[in-house]
C-alpha cells in the first residue's frame, strides 16, 4: 500500500470514527429545540462596557415571560422588530414592548404584549415572525416597530443569513460552506461550540471578529479606519464594540444618507419593498381579525445631537438635515398608505426630549433604559385610546 493510500485510509478512519463519537455524544448532550424566534428555554448573559443584561426564551421561543397560546387577558398584543423592539442592552422587563405592557396595565386594561423583536431582522424578517407568529398567538393587536434608515435600507435585496452581525461577504461564504460541511459531521460538537459562542462576556467573540473584518478590508477602507475617533478604533480592535457596526461605517459610510431622498429611483423602490412586508403581515392580521399599527422607532442619529455626534464619530457621513428632516419618517408613512395600515411616529417628542437627556448608548447606539420608556410613554395613550374606542378586543 502506498504511503499516499495509506494516509488517506488513516485520515478517513479517524473522520468517521470522530463522526460516530460525535452521535454517541449526541446521547448525552441535550440541544435547544428551536422556538418561533430563537432556541427554546435558553439563558445568555452578555456584557460590554455600556451595559449589562441576561435574555432568556420561553417555551415558545421569544424573549418574554411563558406565553399559553391560549389567551388568558382580555387583549393580546404582539411587537414586532428588530434589536430596538428586543431590547439589546436592557433586561427584559425594560424594552418597550414589556413597559408598554406595564403602562396599559396601570391604567387600568386587562392587556399583555408578547416581544417578537429579533437582532438583526429586517421587515422581511417581521413578516416571517408574523405569519407564524400571529397564528401561534391570536394577538388582538399587531405593532410594528419600524427602525428608522435601517429598515429601509435593507430593502434593497434580501440579505443574507446574519448579514448585519456576521462576516463580511467574502469571509462569511467560506464561513458558511465550513458550517455546512461541519454541520454534517459533527452537529452535536457544533452544538457544544454554539453554546459557548455565547460566552457572558462578548470581547473575545467581537475581537475575533474585528480580526476577521480587517483581514477583508480594502486599502481605503484600512485609510477610513486609522481616521476614526481614537476611542472608536480602540474600541473595535479590543472586543468591546460590535465590528460589524464598524465594518458597515467603513464600507459604506452614507448608509444613513441614502435613503433621505425619498425622489430617488432607489428609495421609491425601497419603500414598495417595506410595503409588500407590511401587507404580508396585514394579510396574516386579517385572517384572525387583528389590528395592525405600523411605529417608527427613531434612530439617535435622527433624533439626537449626541447620539448623531457619536456616529460621526464611529465613521459615518452626516448632514445637520439629518436632526430636522422628516423623510425617514415620511418613507415608513408612505410604506403604511401603501399596504394600509395605520402609522404613527414620534420623532417630535424624541427630538426635544434629547436636548435634556440621552436615549441612546453611546457608541452602540441602541435605546438605553431612559430610551424604551420614553417610546412606550408615548406610545400608551395611543394604544389605549385605540382599545378604548372599540377598534380591537
Amino acid at each position: 500500500m502506498s504511503k499516499r493510500l495509506l494516509l488517506f485510509c488513516s485520515s478517513l478512519l479517524v473522520l468517521t470514527a470522530s463522526a460516530g463519537v460525535d452521535r454517541l455524544t449526541g446521547l448525552f448532550v441535550s440541544s435547544h429545540e428551536q422556538g418561533l424566534i430563537f432556541p427554546r428555554n435558553v439563558t445568555r448573559h452578555f456584557q460590554t462596557p455600556e451595559f449589562s443584561f441576561t435574555t432568556t426564551t420561553n417555551a415558545l421561543g421569544f424573549r418574554d415571560r411563558e406565553f399559553s397560546q391560549s389567551k388568558t387577558v382580555r387583549t393580546r398584543i404582539v411587537a414586532l422588530g428588530d434589536s430596538f423592539t428586543y431590547g439589546w442592552g436592557v433586561e427584559a422587563e425594560e424594552s418597550w414592548p414589556k413597559a408598554l405592557e406595564q403602562r396599559l396595565r396601570s391604567s387600568g386594561l386587562d392587556v399583555e404584549v408578547a416581544n417578537l423583536g429579533k437582532p438583526g431582522a429586517s421587515p422581511r424578517n417581521y413578516a416571517d415572525i408574523a405569519e407564524k407568529g400571529i397564528s401561534l398567538l391570536h394577538p388582538d393587536v399587531v405593532i410594528v416597530g419600524v427602525l428608522q434608515g435601517d429598515d429601509l435600507a435593507q430593502m434593497d435585496s434580501p440579505p443574507p443569513p446574519a448579514s448585519r452581525l456576521g462576516s463580511p461577504p467574502n469571509v462569511r461564504t467560506r464561513h458558511e460552506r465550513l458550517r455546512r460541511i461541519a454541520g454534517w459531521l459533527y452537529p452535536h460538537f457544533l452544538s457544544m461550540i454554539d453554546e459557548r459562542s455565547s460566552a457572558p462576556v462578548l470581547s473575545d467573540e467581537w475581537k475575533q471578529e474585528a480580526q476577521v473584518f480587517m483581514s477583508a478590508f480594502s486599502a481605503a477602507e484600512r485609510a477610513r479606519l486609522d481616521q476614526l475617533d481614537r476611542r472608536v478604533k480602540s474600541a473595535f480592535l479590543g472586543g468591546e464594540l460590535n465590528p460589524s457596526l464598524i465594518y458597515l461605517s467603513l464600507e459604506s459610510p452614507d448608509y444613513f444618507l441614502q435613503s433621505m431622498d425619498l425622489r430617488t429611483a432607489s428609495t421609491k423602490l425601497q419603500i414598495s419593498q417595506m410595503s409588500e412586508q407590511l401587507l404580508r403581515i396585514k394579510a396574516a392580521a386579517d385572517r384572525i381579525n387583528a389590528k395592525i399599527i405600523v411605529v417608527s422607532v427613531p434612530y439617535g442619529i435622527y433624533v439626537s445631537r449626541a447620539s448623531y455626534e457619536n456616529r460621526e464619530r464611529i465613521g459615518f457621513a452626516v448632514v445637520p438635515e439629518m436632526l430636522t428632516t422628516t423623510s425617514e419618517d415620511d418613507a415608513i408613512r408612505n410604506a403604511s398608505q401603501l399596504a394600509g395600515v395605520d402609522f404613527y411616529e414620534f420623532t417630535g417628542q424624541f427630538r426635544h426630549a434629547s436636548l435634556q437627556q440621552q436615549f441612546f448608548y453611546e457608541l452602540d447606539g441602541h435605546f438605553n433604559c431612559a430610551g424604551h420608556a420614553f417610546f412606550a410613554d408615548n406610545l400608551a395613550p395611543l394604544i389605549k385610546d385605540s382599545l378604548n374606542t372599540g377598534g380591537p378586543r
